[in-house]
Formats: C-alpha cells, sequence, structure tokens
C-alpha cells in the first residue's frame, strides 16, 4: 500500500492548493512516466500523456473525493491515454503489453534483503531482466511500484487469474536461473516474498 501517496493525495483533495498538488506530482511522476515509456517508446509521448493527466487531474481539484485509489486512478489514466494515443496514429493495438519494454529497476540492498548476499542479488536482478516483457511488466508493478494483484489487473486490463499466472510464470523463471528447486514449500513461498517484498 502506497501510504505516502495516499496521505499526499487526501490532504490534496482538503486543501486544492498548489503545494499539495506539486507533492502529489513529484510523488507519482517518475513512475508514471516509466509506465508510459515501457508501451510508447517514445520519452516525448509518455511525458506528454503524464503531463496531460496531470493538468486534468488539477481542473478536477473540486470532484476529486469519489477517487478512493489514487494510484490505480493514475496507472489506468495513464493506460488509457496509451491506448488513445496509439489509436490516433491509425495504430492497430491487439495486446499492447506484449511488445512493451520495461527498464527494471536495478535493485540495491535494502534492511528486509541485508542477508541476501550481494552476488545473489546481482543475479536475481539479471533473472527479472530476462524474464518476458508482460511478466516483467507484472512484476514491476507489483514489486517496484506497490501495486496489488487486483490493481495491476485493473490497469493492464486482464483478469486477476492471469496476474497469477504471470507472477507464477516469473518464479518458476527465475527459480530456474536461480537454480532454486520449487518442489521445496517453504523455498517457493521464500522466494515469492522476496521478489514481491516492494523497495
Amino acid at each position: 500500500m502506497d501510504e505516502k501517496g495516499k496521505n499526499i493525495f487526501e490532504q490534496f483533495v482538503i486543501r486544492k492548493d498548489q503545494e499539495t498538488f506539486t507533492h502529489l506530482f513529484e510523488h507519482y511522476f517518475d513512475r508514471l512516466f516509466q509506465f508510459a515509456m515501457s508501451m510508447v517508446k517514445s520519452e516525448i509521448l509518455a511525458e506528454e500523456i503524464v503531463l496531460d493527466i496531470f493538468t486534468k487531474l488539477w481542473g478536477k481539484r473540486e470532484d476529486l473525493a469519489r477517487i478512493t485509489n489514487i494510484k490505480a486512478y493514475l496507472y489506468i489514466s495513464v493506460r488509457n491515454s496509451v491506448i488513445t494515443a496509439i489509436r490516433a496514429k491509425k495504430k492497430v493495438v491487439f495486446e499492447i503489453f506484449d511488445s512493451a519494454t520495461v527498464a527494471v529497476a536495478d535493485g540495491h540492498l535494502s534492511p528486509e534483503n541485508e542477508l541476501i548476499e550481494e552476488e545473489m542479488f546481482k543475479d536475481l536482478n539479471e533473472a527479472v531482466k530476462s524474464l518476458p516483457e508482460k511478466c516483467k511488466i507484472i512484476f514491476k508493478l507489483i514489486r517496484e511500484d506497490g501495486l496489488n494483484r487486483n490493481e495491476v489487473a485493473d490497469i493492464l486490463g486482464v483478469s486477476v487469474k492471469t496476474v497469477d499466472n504471470q507472477i507464477a510464470i516469473a518464479v518458476r523463471k527465475i527459480a530456474d536461473r536461480l537454480n532454486i528447486d520449487l518442489r521445496s514449500p517453504a523455498k517457493s513461498v521464500s522466494l515469492l516474498a522476496l521478489l514481491l517484498c516492494s523497495n
């Protein structure tokens, strides 16, 4: 759960001022920009899409109390704007996420991961980078952006079962790459917890 983003948004809903809006913008811009970039592959277009979403959000500031999950709202807005932008260029989109590219952030040892040797953590990041694009997007949204399975399903326009299947594929591929035997339930659960623990 993104408590900081939620708190900033709640303050913006109450105050409706430039200062809280700026904090909200700064909190979400980079993540939304990267998400848009993974689909449109153009920095200019990705930035334009995200800036347009924030401009519209500012314009609706008198009527924002109805938004219960600002993070999901923003990601879905980006997805919808990307689809609109691509259609406007007369491109047919059947499965936008099949050709998406995602730059997964390099992992850094956090307090939760202090017991993992640096070499293994490096191997883990390499394994993540080698995932199929759909797995990588879902992994990034859950692990790095802190979204839950239902939010990811809504954002990508897929079922929760599809998200779960992609997570399972990611875990299997990462385990194979790291030579971890998933037949042990304890190892399976430990790997899943490590992979989906937000930075």
